[in-house]
């Protein structure tokens, strides 16, 4: 009997979503964790890129296939050996490495020698997994010799509460912990919303405290800015809101998205990244205009727009654990098998 395929799996941050793939990897495969820790300055990058070279060079032959989160400078030797010795390969692009905000400094293509090492993985890599068709669209026009399937990120969804408990009152979610996060998750036009209708309760859960304290402390009085909760005192949050905000400037996925859909909140998000995909047809999708989201916001709460979670259900089945998780087996077994 044919024992258990080896994969490499090559991340930089053990993040949810990269442990998530991992515990699904490990219940069919034999999978081998490297992580690549990224440093500041060209002289430590390059003691890491070194330390990685050695690792590959003595140990890649032991695996069938190396599946990698993100395309960056820790992709591009891993990929690179890989095609070297016909190994296939698998990158999962998550939405970072195909941004470019300069003005924030914020996306891999922001640097040239990041953005050359993503190119290059994209293009020759066995398989690029996009987490939406925002992100395969970019990928698409990054990299013309790609090759790409679409494999939406999955969120773990507690039971849904009733909307008996919803209040007249407008929730946006993110970890905000620098003034760069602040603006690339919209926080900015959220408090101008806030001023706008002061009739309304507004609030942002996941400003750490000096964050908070830096660019919320003249925040109108309708505003209530919590800091970073546990998911059982977020999910109290979603709840409790009627409307959930999310007005990113960059965002290629929108875990809290589907949260809030999940706990029975109308959507309400930018016309950006991977977001409208979510709320297709279930939300409102906007431009990023005070006066018009403040008045999309009015008509949803004085027409008391009905919401089911039952019918949110429906549109929230490909997010779900169970698909990412019969969709990524089935990628990486029909990858690894073809000679």
């Amino acid at each position: 009997m044919e024992g258990k395929k080896n994969i490499l799996f090559v991340y930089t941050t053990f993040s949810t979503f990269v442990r998530t793939d991992f515990n699904i990897l490990s219940e069919k495969y034999e999978v081998v964790k490297y992580g690549f820790k990224p440093q500041k300055g060209l002289l430590k990058t390059a003691v890491q890129m070194a330390r990685q070279f050695v690792f590959f060079l003595f140990n890649i032959w032991k695996f069938d296939a190396v599946f990698i989160w993100f395309a960056d400078l820790h992709s591009f030797l891993p990929v690179l050996f890989a095609k070297v010795l016909k190994k296939k390969s698998i990158v999962v692009i998550g939405g970072y490495d195909v941004a470019r905000i300069p003005e924030q400094n914020y996306g891999v293509f922001s640097n040239r020698l990041r953005g050359f090492c993503a190119i290059f993985s994209m293009n020759n890599c066995s398989l690029n997994l996009t987490v939406s068709s925002f992100v395969d669209r970019k990928v698409k026009w990054i990299a013309k010799k790609s090759t790409r399937k679409l494999l939406y990120n999955c969120v773990n969804l507690p039971v849904s509460g009733s909307s008996e408990k919803k209040k007249d009152l407008i929730l946006t979610v993110g970890l905000i912990d620098s003034e760069r996060t602040y603006y690339l998750k919209g926080i900015d036009t959220f408090v101008g919303l806030a001023a706008l209708l002061p009739q309304y309760k507004f609030v942002i859960v996941g400003a750490e405290k000096r964050v908070k304290d830096a660019l919320l402390g003249n925040s109108p009085a309708n505003l209530h800015v919590a800091e970073p909760v546990n998911h059982g005192a977020l999910n109290d949050y979603y709840k409790e809101a009627k409307i959930y905000c999310q007005l990113s400037r960059s965002e290629s996925f929108g875990v809290a998205i589907v949260e809030a859909m999940n706990q029975g909140c109308f959507p309400l998000v930018t016309n950006v990244g991977g977001m409208p995909e979510i709320v297709k047809g279930y939300g409102i999708v906007v431009k990023r205009d005070l006066s018009e989201i403040s008045g999309t916001i009015e008509k949803v709460i004085q027409n008391n727009t009905p919401v089911s979670s039952d019918l949110f259900k429906v549109a929230l089945k490909p997010f779900l654990f169970e698909a990412r998780k019969k969709r990524l087996l089935g990628v990486v077994n029909q990858l690894i098998k073809i000679e």
